[in-house]
């Protein structure tokens, strides 16, 4: 029961998350996003609320009581896994060569720790690169956004070689990723190690068979021993489904800190340690009743069959309305294509505060990037930002009505606006080039950019030395740099009006 309790969990956050990163439902389940343990941290990190550390503490005080339940229901990476895991499994029922059983393996600390060491002194340092490719949330992040939304050639690359390590480390080795390359695995196990309550061996009920370790897929439990090393246990409950004389049980337990050193901790019940000394194996010890021919066999998970079929549709929805060619300023046809300028200082979404503080705490999750209705966002290419977000206006404009970025960002880059806030937040500067600008040259009477500009910030002027002609002049208290003016106007490749960003917003 706890199984199939923790399947359908894991199921509808995996299909929430997934939609996320395909650009639907940020109004009903956008809080999933916010319950991700390392973009939670980094909130925390740069604005100390009671809500942001609420969830961390929630997260940390969960794991104490009921072990790595985070791993298996709320992190996509880790469902993702299961996923891949499962479907070997499947497979292995009618292809024997594909038939996997896993046995229990030391724990690599001499890799676990180094890596999250390096990983925290990463964050503290800002080198978001590493962070972002680390991050199970950026990593699953990145996988769906370069199926579902593409991207130039450094995210494909990056989502590619994740996607392939993730994969064959779950086909060939469970969960290794989680309890070996994953920081976020590593901090929570540091926790579960005394969770309160855990999977533990019924010693009386235990006749050594060894199905239990053959079905852990994080190769933590060791039946010769009948012992546990809950700092990798996910909390997944298959070995207690699949153990047939129900000797695994999850209660009340905790992890002996006395432990020596490389040993992993047993959760055995007060009564198996008061029955007396350990009995040998199949010496003196009850026969066990014979399981039943229905036991002996277990039935395909429907369960999982169900999601995957529900998730290849929702997906395939988000994928057909992404497809749909977007109609840009009141459904007129899309214009032209614009070449991408370098901009410095460089465009950070409203509620990011500055530069410096948008790219401190992105993880490169692509969250942003997947719901940004008009294109403005897109993964940067660049070694200083690699995969995070940056601003353009090639493709539209930051429409001053729209919040959805940062209603979706979980790691706190940009802070939370409304609609009338935002309006008053100025992220950069209009300037105009008058060798570019078709109405300053005489060519055309133009005007587009202070006809359409929402704030009213650019007028047309005469031009003394050409009667007759006027250039458009931008009043820079009233620019916020939506960049409306800069994807409208009319010169090709590169417009007559382009946006500066400012390194540090101005609140109006």
């Amino acid at each position: 029961m706890l199984r199939k309790i923790r399947i359908c969990l894991a199921v509808l956050c995996f299909i929430g998350v997934t939609l996320l990163f395909v650009g639907i439902g940020h109004g009903w389940w956008g809080w999933l996003a916010k319950l991700q343990l390392l973009p939670a941290t980094m909130r925390l990190i740069g604005s100390f609320t009671l809500g942001n550390a609420a969830v961390v503490l929630g997260i940390l005080l969960i794991t104490w009581i009921f072990g790595r339940i985070y791993c298996s229901v709320l992190c996509p990476l880790g469902v993702f896994q299961d996923l891949i895991i499962w479907l070997r499994r499947t497979l292995g029922r009618k292809i024997k060569p594909l038939r996997k059983k896993f046995n229990f393996n030391k724990e690599r600390r001499w890799v676990r720790y180094p890596v999250t060491a390096a990983f925290i002194a990463c964050v503290i340092v800002d080198l978001q690169l590493v962070v972002s490719l680390l991050g199970p949330y950026s990593a699953y992040g990145r996988m769906v956004h370069a199926v579902v939304g593409g991207g130039p050639v450094p995210l494909l690359v990056a989502a590619g070689v994740t996607c392939v390590v993730i994969v064959l480390c779950a086909w060939i080795w469970g969960r290794a990723w989680c309890n070996v390359i994953c920081p976020v695995g590593t901090v929570l196990g540091c926790v579960s190690k005394y969770s309160l309550f855990g999977v533990m061996v019924n010693t009386d009920k235990c006749v050594e068979c060894g199905a239990c370790q053959h079905i852990c897929k994080a190769s933590c439990l060791d039946s010769s021993t009948r012992s546990i090393d809950h700092s990798r246990c996910v909390a997944c409950f298959d070995c207690v489904d699949f153990c047939k004389v129900g000797a695994i049980e999850f209660g009340r337990g905790s992890a002996s800190p006395e432990s020596a050193p490389g040993d992993f901790a047993s959760l055995i019940p007060p009564t198996a340690d008061a029955a007396g000394p350990s009995r040998s194996r199949g010496h003196g010890r009850p026969r066990s009743p014979e399981p039943t021919p229905a036991a002996a066999t277990p039935r395909p998970d429907e369960g999982r069959r169900a999601f995957i079929a529900t998730s290849a549709a929702l997906i395939g929805a988000g994928i057909s309305a992404k497809a749909q060619e977007m109609k840009l300023d009141g459904g007129l046809a899309p214009m032209e294509a614009k070449t991408a300028i370098e901009r410095e200082p460089r465009l950070v979404p409203p509620g990011a505060g500055s530069v410096k503080n948008f790219y401190d705490r992105c993880t490169a999750c692509q969250l942003c990037v997947a719901s940004c209705p008009n294109g403005v966002l897109r993964p940067s290419t660049d070694l200083d930002h690699l995969l995070q977000p940056q601003m353009g206006y090639e493709n539209g404009f930051c429409r001053p009505e729209c919040t959805a970025c940062s209603e979706v960002c979980p790691a706190g880059a940009i802070v939370k606006l409304d609609r009338d806030a935002k309006t008053l937040v100025r992220i950069g500067t209009a300037t105009v080039n008058p060798e570019l600008c078709l109405a300053a040259k005489g060519d055309a009477g133009c005007g587009k950019c202070a006809s359409e500009c929402p704030m009213g910030a650019i007028m047309m002027v005469a031009i003394p030395e050409s009667p007759g002609h006027r250039r458009p002049v931008v009043a820079e208290e009233q620019c916020i740099g939506c960049g409306k003016c800069e994807y409208l106007c009319p010169s090709r490749p590169v417009s007559a009006i382009s946006v500066k960003g400012l390194e540090t917003h101005i609140s109006k």
